[in-house]
C-alpha cells in the first residue's frame, strides 16, 4: 500500500522499487537506481505506455495534467 500523502502507485511502498522514478508522479522511489540520460525514442515509448512520468529520469512527459 503507498505511504500516506503519496500517489497510488505500489513502487512508493516497496523497500526497493525496480524503478529510479513514480510513473504517476515522477516522486524519487528507488535513490539507489542511477539517473540516466534518456533519449526521446525512449520517452516517446513511455508516452505509449501511457506514463506521465520517465520511470529512468523522472521528466515529465504528458503535456496536459491527465491523470494528475
Amino acid at each position: 500500500m503507498a505511504r500516506p500523502g503519496t500517489c497510488a502507485n505500489f513502487n512508493h511502498g516497496k523497500p526497493s522499487a525496480p524503478v529510479r522514478a513514480c510513473s504517476m508522479c515522477g516522486e524519487v522511489v528507488n535513490s539507489g537506481i542511477p539517473l540516466k540520460a534518456c533519449s526521446e525514442a525512449k520517452h516517446d515509448k513511455e508516452r505509449r505506455d501511457r506514463n506521465v512520468f520517465c520511470m529512468d529520469c523522472g521528466k515529465r512527459l504528458a503535456s496536459d495534467s491527465r491523470g494528475l
